[in-house]
């Protein structure tokens, strides 16, 4: 079971208080975000956004009841942020519309990844994501079936490209890094890597963001009219 911080362990002189109104819901989700973004989802705690924000722990109880709370509620917000179709009418467009720009949300907040991982479907954020995407799937005209696998394989296609992501974007500002690939792959044995060495020769470059797109399109491409 998940408790909340003791605001006083630990605790020797209590900090000044912020001046009066200055505390807010949105305060502490926009802290709760930077601390976050920089230094991981374990650095956020109760304790250290009552520093940052110049209160006693027990002022941040007011208006979240523990640091779970408080992920979840960053998680909602950020999720909140993403511009979604105006219209069901965009269909398949409007599908790949909503992955690129979750993508794009993703990579810019790394730790969301393990965010969404961690929430379940009751979470505000993922439902209003998730009531886009299959509006868009059924006005194109998927079954209902096909709705649900399609919509399941493009969130863990993306939710996998962005844990690679920020490994492998350096890839991409790399200029000698695809001749190193080919010259490696032109190493292997050819009896016993083939295929692998063939490309050694002949192999297509693609930047992440390249990648990506290819995967969403060879998920999405075989519902197109």
């Amino acid at each position: 079971m998940k408790t909340p911080e003791n605001p006083h362990a630990g605790s020797t002189t209590a900090p000044a208080r912020a001046p009066r109104g200055t505390l807010s819901r949105g305060a502490i989700v926009d802290l709760a975000t930077k601390i976050m973004d920089k230094d991981g989802v374990e650095a956020v705690t109760v304790r250290r956004l009552a520093k940052e924000l110049g209160v006693r722990p027990m002022a941040l109880y007011t208006y979240f009841r523990s640091k779970d709370d408080i992920l979840g509620a960053v998680y909602s917000d950020l999720l909140s942020r993403l511009e979604l179709p105006d219209s069901p009418e965009a269909g398949l467009a409007g599908v790949r519309e909503v992955v690129h720009a979750y993508f794009h949300l993703l990579i810019e907040h790394s730790a969301l990844i393990r965010l969404n991982i961690a929430n379940d479907i009751s979470n505000a954020g993922d439902l209003k994501v998730s009531e886009a995407i299959y509006a868009l799937l059924l006005q194109a005209g998927l079954e209902r079936k096909d709705a649900v696998g399609v919509a399941a394989a493009l969130m863990r296609f993306t939710l996998g490209s962005a844990s690679l992501y920020p490994a492998r974007h350096n890839w991409d500002a790399d200029a000698d890094y695809w001749s190193r690939v080919k010259e490696s792959l032109r190493t292997l044995p050819a009896e016993r890597y083939p295929a692998l060495r063939s490309f050694g020769d002949d192999l297509p470059e693609f930047t992440q963001e390249q990648v990506f797109a290819y995967g969403v399109d060879a998920i999405l491409d075989r519902f197109e009219g």
